[in-house]
């Protein structure tokens, strides 16, 4: 059966030149239809699952007079989906609304984190609704957490869970998902465990556990979908820093060692230590930044922090800041930069603008307008974007095909989440291009090797990926080795020697969740 909202939004679609793909249709159908619109939405990243929500949403106004719909995700896509469900569906969602507006808003998009607060909670446990979606759903996988029982306290006639991982690498996590969606499909805790696995990896009858996750999951795989898909091209980009540069780098990766070999015996904490490691191969604004807050806290006063400060007080150019200009200015189309910092952040967009190069910048102390503004400068022609981690989630830029990493998060997962702001459907040129900018011989060039050669991160099939990182995130605790490594190796043939191993551990253990996970999930 066709669904019944269609002629209606097909002639909104083709007055406002939304794109859609057949799938993504009759996913809609199948959770109207099949699934008595309960289900967990899990396509793989990048195939347009909030399209598949908003068709969901007009179908059951459509077919059962739907009013009431609650929107709960990630803060920094409130914007994103008020304006998608705005444009593509003609409905509009109050963005974290508050107050009376939160009691009495018939549709209503907000922060799952402000929702969870118990002002928030409260207003909405409270009422009744038709509708609930819930995006990046994977984090409802532990149900001993505080947003797991928000959701579960919700009175919801339809449920929608979306989630391109809703399975990272224990099986257990699939309960929490499907007790929220279809409590009676699992029976107990116990009763999960006793009909369905051997251990929280290893399910008794993969086949018996697909079937039965057919009733309530839906998983769309761009493998088996043919679709069009940009290639993506990855350029390294190595260079020498200045020398003053590699005098700071080698003070600071020598204090920040000396200080954890003394932090060790009190059990003192490591994080301004890794913070300051991972700033000197930014840029030394970043650095200098985090020098000068530090500077009258007990236990930053010895005659090695003084000649770090000192150094990095000199530093002013950076040779990573003149090859990004000369980089962009070669290129000559729209680039978006990411970077970890804001320092960074600021020197490059003052750089760019001293050389006549219209560039807005974008970060998580914007508010909600400010975001939404620099989005459409950058649209309209600015040519260069350069966000911090909280881009990461919220941009969807397919209008732009180039990518700078101009300094590597030690987590791949966000090495993969700036990339996939770009490189994803509806991107509008044939080749994505990945620039990732790194100084040699230092910890920014043994991450990148652990990267590209070990994981193959910037050359795997999207949507694999993204499965078999959240498993690597979950048990190898990737930041944590590459920390540890760093503030325990004594040199730098150490330093390589060890990276080397880790990555070749990696390496094995992503075949082993390829094939323990990949081959029986599948399709749903």
């Amino acid at each position: 059966m066709a669904l019944r909202c269609w002629p209606e939004l097909r002639r909104l679609w083709e007055r406002k030149g939304v794109h859609y793909l057949g799938y993504q249709v009759e996913a809609a159908r199948r959770v109207v239809e099949d699934l008595q619109g309960r289900a967990i939405l899990a396509d793989e990243v990048g195939l347009g699952k909030t399209v598949e929500a908003g068709l969901v949403t007009r179908e059951l106004m459509a077919r059962h007079g739907v009013r009431t719909v609650l929107v709960l995700v990630p803060t920094p896509l409130v914007s994103q989906w008020a304006a998608e469900f705005r444009d593509k569906f003609d409905l509009k969602l109050a963005a974290n609304p508050r107050g009376a507006a939160l009691r009495q808003a018939e549709r209503l998009v907000i922060s799952i984190d402000l929702a969870k607060r118990d002002e928030q909670r409260r207003v909405l446990q409270a009422r009744s609704w038709d509708l609930v979606i819930v995006d990046e759903a994977h984090k409802l996988k532990n149900r001993n957490t505080q947003v797991h029982a928000f959701v579960r306290g919700l009175e919801a006639k339809y449920l929608l869970l979306l989630s391109a991982t809703p399975l990272q690498n224990d099986l257990t996590e699939l309960y929490s998902l499907v007790s929220l969606v279809r409590p009676d499909l699992f029976g107990s805790y116990s009763e999960f465990w006793r009909n369905f696995l051997l251990d929280k990896r290893t399910p008794k009858d993969p086949q018996q556990l697909k079937q039965v996750l057919g009733q309530v999951m839906i998983r769309n795989r761009r493998a088996e979908l043919d679709l069009p898909f940009p290639a993506r091209e990855v350029e390294l980009v190595g260079l020498e820093p200045f020398p003053d540069e590699r005098e700071l780098y080698q003070a600071v990766l020598r204090a920040v060692r000396e200080e954890y070999a003394e932090r060790r015996l009190y059990n003192g904490t490591v994080l301004p230590l890794l913070m300051l490691q991972r700033e000197v191969c930014s840029s030394s604004h970043a650095l200098r930044a985090t020098l000068d807050r530090l500077a009258g806290s007990e236990g930053w006063q010895s005659l090695a922090w003084a000649r770090v400060r000192e150094l990095a007080r000199q530093v002013e150019e950076n040779h990573k800041a003149l090859m990004l200009e000369r980089l962009v200015e070669k290129l000559d189309e729209p680039v978006v930069v990411f970077t970890e910092f804001r320092a960074t952040q600021d020197y490059l967009a003052r750089r760019l603008r001293r050389a006549g190069v219209e560039t807005v910048i974008y970060h998580g102390a914007m508010g909600a307008c400010e975001r939404d503004a620099a989005k459409a400068r950058f649209r309209k022609g600015a040519r260069v974007l350069i966000s911090t981690e909280c881009g990461g989630q919220g941009l969807n830029l397919q209008f732009c095909r180039n990518v700078v990493n101009y300094d590597l998060p030690w987590n791949p997962m966000r090495v993969e989440q700036r990339i996939g702001r770009v490189h994803r459907l509806g991107q509008e040129a044939e080749t994505v291009r990945v620039f990732n900018l790194y100084a040699r011989r230092t910890i920014e060039e043994y991450i990148l090797r652990l990267l590209d050669e070990k994981i193959n991160l910037f050359r795997q099939v999207i949507g694999e990926i993204d499965l078999i990182l959240r498993s690597l995130d979950r048990e190898k605790s990737i930041e944590a080795r590459i920390a540890e490594i760093t503030l325990t190796s004594r040199d730098d043939a150490e330093m390589a020697e060890r990276f080397e191993r880790f990555g070749n551990e990696l390496a094995a253990f992503m075949e082993r969740v390829r094939h323990r996970t990949l081959a029986w999930m599948g399709s749903g």
